[in-house]
């Protein structure tokens, strides 16, 4: 509930400093010509017809409350992520990070058992992940799946590094 509210109030402070912006933009023109001008159902998925933005290119600001409010799960008592005997634990909360991938990653990912092929670490440890083609699409290689997999960021610039020196 106070995320929401934040929200609605960070919405509000927006609307005032669009109307900032409209008014100082165009000073001599009324509200209702500024309210044409800027403010519409630009957002043609939601029934909201304040949504400030551009009608011509059609770009428009996002509101704060559209956003999902995603709860964190507190981590349970004492627990360490050097205590081995709770690996499982902290397996199972990386593995819940990984809400951001898409169902095709998500299915790389447990192909490889949530395993980064190049260095050998999790693969959700807070690294930022890429997709790499063993046979590259320049040289004739698919985007199926056995033709793909996720490494961390620097385990990829390891692999093309070795292949510019042709030591791969």
């Amino acid at each position: 509930m106070v995320a929401s509210r934040t929200f609605q109030k960070l919405d509000a402070w927006m609307f005032r400093r669009e109307i900032r912006y409209a008014k100082h933009t165009h000073p001599g023109k009324s509200w209702a010509w500024l309210r044409h001008r800027y403010w519409g159902k630009l957002d043609k998925t939601r029934r909201d017809v304040w949504v400030f933005g551009n009608k011509h290119t059609g770009r428009y600001l996002h509101k704060f409350r559209w956003f999902n409010i995603v709860r964190h799960i507190l981590v349970r008592g004492k627990s360490s992520q050097d205590d081995p005997s709770l690996r499982e634990y902290w397996w199972k909360r990386q593995r819940v990070n990984a809400h951001h991938l898409s169902i095709g990653d998500v299915k790389l990912a447990s192909d490889q058992d949530w395993r980064c092929p190049i260095c050998g670490e999790d693969l959700i440890n807070g690294e930022e992940l890429h997709r790499h083609h063993w046979v590259p699409r320049s040289e004739g290689g698919s985007d199926s799946y056995s033709n793909r997999v996720l490494v961390h960021l620097y385990c990829h610039q390891q692999i093309h590094a070795k292949m510019k020196r042709g030591t791969c």
